[in-house]
Formats: C-alpha cells, sequence, structure tokens
C-alpha cells in the first residue's frame, strides 16, 4: 500500500530551478524583451457556476509551481526581475472561498520575493521600454501588445528544457506511477466476464482519488473484444463477454506529472491460442525497446527495429506471408496492424511537448514517419514505450486493395483475428538512465504472470 500520509510534495526550490535554467537558455539565445505568460482562467461550465477540479497549464506549473487560477509571472530578461501575479479576489468571497491568502502567504507559499495583483500587469509593463513580449501561444490575453508579442520563442525554449527531467520532477512522476500501477494491478483481480467497461474505470479512478490523483493524464480507455482495436475509444459502456481480451489504457496526474500504462487481459483470465500469439508478438517488441533503449539511441531507429521484431512473431502466426520480415516491415504491412509510434515523451504533460525539435523533418519509411519523439535519447529523458496490433476493418480492407500491401496478408487469419483477439497495446513508462532505462511501472505484463496474478481473485 502506498502511504498518502507521506506522499511527496512539489518543493518551490525545483520550479526556481526551472526558471534559472530558463533565463539562462534566452540569454544564451540572444533574446531580448520580457516574458509574460498567463495561467489557466478558473473553468466554469457553461450557463451554470458548476467549477470542474482546476488543473494548470502545463508551461506555467514548471516554471511557477502555481496550480492556481487566474495568474500570470512576468520576468525581465536582461535583469533577471521577476514577479509573479496572483488575481484579486474581493473580500466577499471567502463565503465560498475561505479565508483569502495575503501577498506574504503567497511570497512564502510560492518562492516569489515580488508578488503583485493582476489589475497591475498593465502599470507594471509600463514601467518597461519594451521590444518584445516574450509569451504562450494559446493563453495570452493581453491587449494593445500585438506588434511586440512573440508566440513562438518561448514555448521552444521551454519544449527544450521539459525534455530531461531534474531529481525532484522524477519524485513526483514516480508516486504518480507507483499509484497507476496500484490501481492497474488490484483491477488485475476485479475483472471478470458479465461486467461493464465503466465498472472497470471505476475501479482505477477510486484507486486515484483514494491517493490524491484527481486529475487524470487523459481519460481513461476501457475496451473490450473488437472494440479493443480502436485507439482512443473512450465509450467504455460495452457488457464484457466471456473470452475477449479487455485493453486498459489509463493514467493518473500527481501535481500536473502523469503516469501512463496500457494493459491488455484475458476477460476470463485465460489467454487462448490466438491472444496469446498476438500478445506475444507485441510483447517482443516491447521487450526489444526495453533491452536497447540508453543514450545515444535515436528514438525512430528504435521504433524500425523494434516493429521488425513484432513482424517476425505476425509472420510465424500466419497473419504475414509471402515476404520477408523486413520486406512486410518496408512495404507498410505491418503498419496497418500497428498504425501508431512507439512512443511519446511524458512528464507534466502525458504527451510531453516538442516530441521533435523545431525545424526536424520525420522519416518516411514506416514506423519513423509517425513516431511522436524525433529525438536522440539522453539520461532522464522519459518516454512511454507503447507498441500495439490491431484488427480495424477498414484499415485492412484498405489494404486488401492496395497489391503491395495485400500480397504479404493473409485475409482469412486477419478476419478470424478480428473476432478473436480485436487488439493489444502494452505500455509502460521508461525512464533513460546512464547507460540503459528503468522501467517506472510495476505491473505484470509476461503471459504467464497475468494468467497467474489474476488467479487471485477477490
Amino acid at each position: 500500500m502506498l502511504d498518502v500520509a507521506n506522499r511527496p510534495m512539489p518543493k518551490p526550490e525545483m520550479f526556481a530551478a526551472h526558471r534559472a535554467k530558463t533565463l539562462a537558455e534566452l540569454r544564451k539565445r540572444k533574446l531580448e524583451g520580457v516574458v509574460l505568460i498567463y495561467g489557466f482562467p478558473e473553468p466554469t461550465r457553461a450557463h451554470c457556476d458548476f467549477e470542474p477540479v482546476f488543473r494548470q497549464e502545463s508551461c506555467f506549473y514548471w516554471l511557477t509551481g502555481v496550480n492556481e487560477a487566474d495568474c500570470a509571472y512576468f520576468l525581465d530578461i536582461e535583469t533577471g526581475k521577476e514577479i509573479l501575479f496572483y488575481p484579486d479576489i474581493p473580500q466577499a468571497y471567502i463565503i465560498w472561498f475561505g479565508e483569502l491568502a495575503t501577498i506574504d502567504d503567497i511570497k512564502k507559499k510560492y518562492g516569489f520575493e515580488d508578488v503583485r495583483l493582476m489589475p497591475k500587469i498593465q502599470e507594471t509593463l509600463a514601467e518597461y521600454k519594451l521590444k518584445k513580449i516574450h509569451t504562450l501561444p494559446e493563453t495570452c490575453i493581453l491587449k494593445g501588445y500585438d506588434a511586440l508579442l512573440d508566440k513562438n520563442e518561448f514555448i521552444d525554449v521551454v519544449g527544450e528544457l521539459r525534455q530531461i527531467k531534474d531529481d525532484d520532477e522524477m519524485v513526483l512522476i514516480q508516486y504518480a506511477c507507483d499509484v497507476n500501477s496500484f490501481a492497474v494491478r488490484d483491477t488485475f483481480k476485479k475483472v471478470h466476464p458479465k461486467m461493464w467497461e465503466h465498472q472497470v474505470e471505476a475501479n482505477l479512478i477510486k484507486h486515484y482519488v483514494d491517493y490524491y490523483c484527481r486529475c487524470f493524464a487523459f481519460s481513461t480507455i476501457v475496451c473490450s473484444g473488437e472494440n479493443c482495436s480502436i485507439l482512443h475509444y473512450h465509450h467504455n459502456n460495452k457488457f464484457i463477454e466471456d473470452g475477449e481480451l479487455i485493453l486498459i489504457d489509463t493514467g493518473c496526474e500527481y501535481n500536473c506529472y502523469a503516469a501512463d500504462n496500457t494493459r491488455t487481459i484475458p476477460a476470463n483470465g485465460k489467454f487462448s491460442p490466438d491472444q496469446r500469439a498476438v500478445y506475444q508478438a507485441v510483447l517482443d517488441c516491447h521487450n526489444y525497446v526495453v533491452a536497447h533503449a540508453k543514450p545515444g539511441v535515436f528514438w525512430p531507429d528504435l521504433a524500425y527495429d523494434s516493429a521488425k521484431v513484432m513482424a517476425a512473431g505476425l509472420l510465424k502466426l500466419g497473419l504475414f506471408q509471402n515476404g520477408t520480415v523486413d520486406e512486410i516491415v518496408d512495404a507498410g504491412a505491418l503498419a496497418v496492424f500497428y498504425p501508431h509510434g512507439l512512443g511519446h515523451g511524458m512528464g507534466i504533460d502525458c504527451h510531453e511537448i516538442a516530441g521533435w525539435p523545431r525545424g526536424t523533418c520525420r522519416g518516411k519509411k514506416p514506423h519513423h514517419s509517425f513516431v511522436r519523439f524525433g529525438r536522440t535519447l539522453e539520461k532522464g529523458v522519459v518516454i512511454t514505450n507503447e507498441p500495439g496490433c490491431y484488427f480495424i476493418r477498414p484499415s485492412y480492407n484498405a489494404a486488401f486493395a492496395d497489391p503491395e500491401k495485400s500480397k504479404y496478408i493473409n485475409k482469412e487469419v486477419c478476419e478470424r483475428l478480428r473476432k478473436t483477439v480485436g487488439g493489444v497495446r502494452i505500455e509502460d513508462d521508461l525512464l533513460i538512465t546512464e547507460d540503459g532505462c528503468k522501467v517506472l511501472s510495476n505491473i505484470p505484463k509476461e503471459i504467464d504472470e497475468i494468467e497467474a496474478f489474476m488467479a487471485k481473485k477477490e
């Protein structure tokens, strides 16, 4: 069991270090002017005053640690002067919000020497002979300064810096991964045929909230049977039948830092021969990545090489025919069944920004072109490893009409696997270390391990 009372807390020093690195990089690039970025406003549902759980804009939180609505951050690049702007909340609001924080409270909580109220932004800008205002593309609400706004450079700077996680960030990410692992392991013991997909989802969410992960990295995917072929299935409303696979793609979020795991398990606790064969092909690909991910490896190359491992397993099964593994992969036949990238950067967003450096071009060969992370791995990168195989009827029907692909695909086996398997995905989060990688998750994924674990029903 996790100790929620002693869960790790984010430190103001971590965010101060992020701001220091950002300032150094801004100066290194010889950027001039000031930075002014806004956090998210308080969300409300249209035509009513319902307030969802607030979740801060990611870059703003990464820099400030402020997970409160309607704030802004100012930085003078030349002098390093920083200001946190905080909402001017009327005293009458104490009946809804409780006792309001003072300026001194905010300074102490977030580690800023200068905190001002939001209405002071225009007055503050008037103190500077502005050459340029660097801001974020989506959240800037500043009026009257359009000619000075630069919405490209700052997000590029922060996107690059967010790629490498520091030790304090890893403590938060590991906690999220621990909570996610616990929730998924517990769910293994509770699933069975004749329950609903949303009931599986409910068990996961219960554990997230139990361990103070009230925001989710994304909407939980729980699909069964042929629904497992829908990559981002969110209905979660099907009745789970005996003999079907259940694909669970889920991620909690702790202080804005994400976890992201997928497991595919048999509803009745036992893989059928077809399910076992497809699962093993995906698992072999997944395990190849774990064995080869390390600093200096270009991620798209690893995606391409590992795809061949999956193709070999599916060739052995009989899904592919009339060619070698290289021919099957290079013709795009595997991509019919594995139509997404190997993984994505992860951190303060589930899909970390700047997966491809600005100005780079994606490769053209299959399993190069659609990866979301086009970088060479470095120590401190956190990335997901999530190969999958899906039997998507419109996709393979289109492939049957393409002679360059169809000659490698056994149509009869393909149709059978759509019914008996649907789809398989296996996903873990990896931290790139000095000479390899560390799997941050602790969830069974070997076939015999899953079956033994599921046999321990509660």
